[in-house]
């Protein structure tokens, strides 16, 4: 039992005495005060609730309604909080993931806010609910003009340069050693990566979408550093449910601290919504690429995919995708054909973490055989990776993310033949 208000139960403020309900009822009164703005009031019987935790009492909605009475106050950072810790451990509670990217919103935290309003849909809302969380989603991908992300990671991995583990391969039908520095290496990386985007508005379906980003990675000895920057802009344009760019693209390499190649080209983008949970997606690109050294490899590179997302329940979502690339190399022996198959699946689990795990099926087919190779090179690899994510983990906004992968590529020449373990310990940040 919990002595309240008697105002609170009477809805009059004449009387100052108390008067005995069940924790029950007192959690009961509390909503009806909260839903009626009634904050002060609420407050009273809800820090009561929190301090004295009756058995019995749904401390889940008591954690929710203090929520909604900061979120009330617009103390939006202290509502984030309590709806992110009690997603932490019931990511199944649609209404607080709604609450959650409300006061993800309100703070302009759009990528955040637009993840969560984007996870409830399809689950049985009422038709109006899903029709506001559409309004959220809309004004999102207006407002927003400048999106800018920051990473950092540690990346040790067990090849870093793709060499094979056997030191003899074959040529020109003779067994030949390889040297340690074409053999397999180890190593750990640091990298570290910035993007940056500007999607300013043209006009009520059309927007410029621009967007640059770097990402060096350092290895001990500059043999192995890996500088990567690319650039793209272009026109997006949106005619009901079909939205489609036409970007003009451009990106420069650097490896080993030598310049390595240079790209320049075109690619297209068609996404649509096939309905509240799924959506299809169409990427095209076209891209001439020089290389400053291997000019043997320079060329046009052509590569064209599709892929499906879909919310599958209220916290878990899914992609599978096919994407195949067609590089036409000058030199005939170095035309090739890849073909890429993935599944993604991403689920949130209690304790504030979530999971994703990502198979692949990668086929490499080239054109000819080279005249110092026994047979036309085939390779066949098989990829696996791992994220792990904890929700409710965060330094100054730098979220954790622990990576695990592993590629396995068997070739029909030795050489090609590799494994690799990698591990990408990183922290991400969203401004």
């Amino acid at each position: 039992m919990l002595g309240v208000p008697a105002f609170a139960q009477n809805n009059s403020a004449q009387s100052a005495a108390t008067v005995t309900v069940t924790s029950d009822q007192a959690l009961a009164i509390a909503g009806e005060l909260v839903a009626k703005g009634k904050l002060e009031e609420a407050e009273v019987i809800i820090d009561r609730l929190m301090i004295e935790q009756p058995d019995g009492i749904d401390q889940t909605q008591v954690s929710f309604l203090k929520g909604m009475i900061a979120a009330s106050r617009e103390d939006y950072e202290a509502a984030e909080k309590i709806f992110r810790d009690i997603l932490a451990d019931r990511p199944d509670l649609v209404r607080i993931r709604l609450e959650l990217a409300r006061v993800l919103f309100e703070q302009e935290k759009d990528t955040a806010a637009a993840y969560h309003f984007r996870l409830v849909m399809g689950n049985g809302l009422p038709d109006e609910v899903i029709a506001n969380v559409k309004r959220y989603l809309t004004v999102i991908e207006n407002r927003k003009v400048w999106r800018v992300s920051l990473s950092m990671a540690a990346e040790p991995s067990t090849n870093i340069n793709a060499g094979p583990d056997d030191e003899r391969v074959t040529l020109f039908g003779l067994p030949f050693q390889l040297s340690d520095d074409a053999l397999s290496q180890s190593g750990v990386g640091v990298s570290t990566s910035l993007n940056i985007s500007a999607m300013p508005q043209i006009n009520s379906r059309a927007r410029l979408e621009a967007r640059a980003g770097i990402r060096y990675t350092d290895y001990e000895g500059a043999g192995f550093d890996d500088a990567f920057a690319y650039a793209e802009a272009g026109p997006r344009i949106s005619v009901g449910r079909l939205n489609a760019a036409v970007l003009a693209t451009t990106s420069r390499r650097q490896f080993g601290g030598d310049n390595y190649s240079t790209s320049y080209g075109a690619r297209l983008v068609l996404t649509t919504s096939l309905s509240q949970r799924t959506r299809f997606s169409v990427n095209l690109s076209g891209q001439e690429v020089d290389y400053d050294q291997a000019i043997a490899r320079n060329g046009p590179v052509w590569s064209g995919g599709v892929s499906l997302a879909r919310i599958l329940d209220r916290r878990t979502r899914g992609d599978v995708g096919i994407q195949i690339t067609r590089e036409d190399a000058e030199a005939d022996p170095l035309k090739n054909t890849q073909t890429q198959i993935y599944v993604s699946i991403m689920r949130e689990f209690p304790w504030g973490i979530t999971a994703a795990v990502r198979p692949e099926y990668i086929r490499r087919e080239f054109d000819e055989r080279a005249i110092i190779d026994p047979e036309i090179r085939e390779d066949e690899a098989w990829a696996l990776s791992m994220q792990i994510t904890k929700r409710d983990w965060s330094y100054h906004g730098f979220a954790p993310v622990f990576r695990y992968s592993y590629l396995t590529n068997s070739s029909t020449l030795s050489q090609y033949e590799y494994d690799r373990h990698s591990v990408d310990v990183s922290a991400t940040r969203e401004f």
